[in-house]
C-alpha cells in the first residue's frame, strides 16, 4: 500500500448527519492536529450506480412516503442482539462486500493506518480488508443517533464511539468487549462550540433584538411537516420572529415571500453552512430528531420542540431527548404551535430545557479527534 493518508472516514450520504460527523472530526483534527492526514468519502460513490440509486432512493421513498414500513423493517432487522450472525445478515454482509470492491481498492492505493466508518454501509468492506491486513488497518465505528441498530455491528471493529451510556449498554449486547465502546457523545463541528458574537450575527441577518426567535427547520431533505402552516400559527399565537431554514426548496422560499411578515418577523434562508449562527441567538429550535441536529442544538443549548419522528433512529432519538428534559415532543401540527406558545410564555420552561441540553453535551469531535491522532501516530 501507499501511505498517502494517516485516516480515512467512510461516510454515505443517506440523509445529512453521516457525512456531518465525518467532517466535524476532521475539522476537529484540522484544528488540534494539523499535521495528521486525513480524507472524507462517501461509500456510496464506490458502488454500482444501480445500487447507490436503490440504496439512496428506498430510505428516501420509505421515510418520506412509507414510514411505518421503513419502521416496521427498522424494528426486524434489528436483531439478533448478540455477536452471531443471522443467516440473513451473513447474505447482506457479503453483498455489501462484493459490490465494494472499489471502495477497498480506493483504501489500499491511500495506504492509511486507520478506518472510520460514520455510517454502517462502509463496515463490512472495510472490516474484511481489516481482517487481511495483517494488523496494518485498524477500524473504529462512529455512531450517530442515541440507539444502536443492529446494522451498526461489525467483525474486526477495534473501537465504537457511542452517543451515551444507554448505546453502550446496546452495543455490549453484541458481545463487544467494555474496553472497545467509549461514549463520547455525537461529533458536531467546531463552530457549534465556538465563541460567537451575537450583536454581529443579529446585524448580519437583519433579526431583531427586542424579540425571541423561533428556529423552524424544514429539513435538509425530509420535511418536519406543513411548515408555512406552523409558522403561520407561531406568527399568531406569540411576539417571536421565525426563521425558516428551507434549504434547497426553491418554491417553499418564494412562498414565504408572500407572507405580509416577511422581512419583519419572518425570514426564509436558503441552504446555508451558517445555521450555528442562527442557533446562536435563537430562543428554540422546531426540527425532526434527526442524530446531528438534535446533537447540534445541544452543542449549543439550544431549547428544542420535536416533531413526529419517523418510526426508527428519530423515535430512540426522541425518546432520550424527552426524558432528559431536553425537548418537547409535539407529535402534530397544533401540538407544534401549542407547544411553541407555551414555551414562549414561560421563559422559566424555556430555560429548563435549555439548562438540560447544555448538561447533555460531551466534547465528542475532540475526544475521537485526539485518540484518531494518538492512533495514527503510534
Amino acid at each position: 500500500m501507499a501511505h498517502d493518508t494517516d485516516v480515512i472516514f467512510a461516510s454515505t450520504s443517506v440523509g445529512a448527519g453521516h457525512n456531518q460527523a465525518a467532517a466535524a472530526v476532521m475539522a476537529q483534527l484540522a484544528q488540534q492536529h494539523p499535521d495528521v492526514r486525513g480524507e472524507v468519502i462517501d461509500a456510496l460513490e464506490f458502488v454500482p450506480g444501480w445500487f447507490r440509486m436503490t440504496y439512496a432512493g428506498l430510505y428516501t421513498l420509505s421515510v418520506t412516503r412509507f414510514p411505518r414500513a421503513y419502521g416496521w423493517g427498522y424494528r426486524l432487522l434489528n436483531r439478533p442482539k448478540t455477536a452471531r450472525r443471522t443467516l440473513g445478515e451473513r447474505l447482506r454482509v457479503f453483498d455489501e462486500q462484493r459490490l465494494s470492491w472499489r471502495l477497498r481498492r480506493h483504501v489500499l492505493d491511500r495506504g492509511p493506518a486507520l478506518l472510520v466508518a460514520t455510517h454502517y454501509l462502509a463496515a463490512p468492506a472495510l472490516s474484511w480488508l481489516v481482517a487481511r491486513s495483517g494488523g496494518r488497518l485498524r477500524l473504529w465505528i462512529v455512531m450517530t443517533d442515541y440507539e444502536a441498530h443492529r446494522f451498526w455491528y461489525s467483525e474486526n471493529v477495534e473501537r465504537y464511539f457511542v452517543a451515551d451510556e444507554r448505546v453502550r449498554g446496546e452495543v455490549l449486547a453484541w458481545d463487544i468487549p467494555p474496553e472497545r465502546v467509549t461514549v463520547s457523545g455525537v461529533p458536531v463541528h467546531p463552530k457549534w462550540t465556538a465563541n460567537l458574537d451575537a450583536d454581529r450575527i443579529l446585524r448580519d441577518w437583519r433579526l431583531p433584538a427586542d424579540a425571541p426567535i423561533v428556529l423552524l427547520s424544514a429539513g435538509a431533505y425530509f420535511t418536519v411537516g406543513p411548515v408555512e402552516q406552523i409558522a403561520r400559527g407561531i406568527l399568531d399565537g406569540t411576539g417571536a420572529h421565525v426563521i425558516i431554514l428551507a434549504g434547497s426548496n426553491k418554491r417553499l422560499l418564494a412562498r414565504l415571500a408572500s407572507f405580509p411578515e416577511h422581512g419583519r418577523r419572518l425570514t426564509g434562508v436558503a441552504f446555508t453552512n451558517r445555521v450555528h449562527e442562527l442557533a446562536h441567538v435563537s430562543s428554540l429550535m422546531v426540527t425532526k430528531a434527526g442524530g446531528l441536529t438534535t446533537s447540534e442544538c445541544i452543542a449549543k443549548g439550544v431549547p428544542m420542540v420535536l416533531t413526529k419522528p419517523v418510526p426508527g433512529q428519530e423515535t430512540g432519538n426522541t425518546e432520550m431527548l424527552a426524558s432528559e428534559g431536553a425537548a418537547m415532543v409535539a407529535p402534530t401540527t397544533p401540538e407544534v404551535i401549542q407547544a411553541v406558545r407555551y414555551l414562549m410564555d414561560r421563559p422559566e420552561a424555556l430555560e429548563a430545557l435549555r439548562a438540560n441540553a447544555r448538561r447533555l453535551y460531551k466534547p465528542a469531535a475532540q475526544t475521537i479527534a485526539r485518540q484518531v491522532a494518538d492512533a495514527v501516530k503510534q
